[in-house]
């Protein structure tokens, strides 16, 4: 089964929902990033569902990260969404320690926090659980790199981790880049330290006093406490 086929398929259903006053909102909220269809997400998801029970029936006859990368290659955002939705839909036993460099391509590319927080948070997150020795050798990278959005995704990727959330290699991260004043940078590390607050308060407490936590960061930090 050609991936080129399937993406036809999905677009010609997806433009028979478009609105191009909606599409001209959206690509303006996105900065004029990227363009769009003017499919809102209910009416996209409408679309994508017979489309991934599709997907799962031509199981084995294609390429994933074929199809995911060709996805990418489409102009409107819309279709970005569908793969972001179809990769986060796939199941633990499907991850493969490969992915690590797909997944950086794929953050790497095309990138704005809509797709980055929802690759990030779902799919890496869960790549990183089951792949920990590659886990640490991508964040290694990573953490240094002089791409923000992977910066970020180090600062994210745990967002889902609950009591599992690496609190050491968290208070690292932030510690690096407290002196970076890039907003979606402190938006992360706000976002971080306020999800792990529902888990260990006081903790997250003590660190924001102990490195004087300032601004963004500390309000976004700080919310739940």
């Amino acid at each position: 089964m050609k991936v080129k086929k399937l993406i036809e398929d999905l677009c010609s259903e997806l433009k028979l929902q478009s609105d191009p006053a909606r599409a001209i909102q959206s690509a303006q909220y996105m900065k004029n990033l990227f363009t769009y269809y003017g499919v809102d997400a209910t009416k996209r998801k409408v679309v994508q569902k017979p489309w991934f029970e599709e997907l799962k029936r031509l199981e084995g006859k294609f390429d994933r990260w074929e199809l995911i990368r060709e996805m990418w290659a489409i102009e409107q955002r819309e279709v970005h969404y569908v793969a972001i939705d179809w990769l986060n839909s796939w199941k633990k036993a499907t991850i493969h320690k490969q992915d690590g460099m797909h997944l950086e391509w794929l953050i790497t590319n095309h990138s704005w926090w809509d797709s980055v927080d929802a690759i990030a948070s779902n799919y890496l997150g869960a790549y990183f659980k089951k792949f920990p020795e590659e886990a640490a050798e991508i964040i290694k990278d990573w953490r240094y790199s002089d791409n923000m959005w992977l910066n970020r995704s180090c600062l994210i990727y745990q967002l889902k981790y609950k009591n599992d959330v690496d609190f050491d290699l968290l208070k690292s991260l932030i510690k690096q880049y407290q002196p970076n004043k890039q907003f979606f940078i402190q938006k992360a590390i706000g976002w971080s330290l306020r999800q792990y607050s529902k888990f260990n308060p006081e903790g997250v407490r003590q660190f924001v006093a102990e490195i004087n936590l300032q601004g963004l960061a500390k309000r976004e930090g700080t919310k739940y406490l």
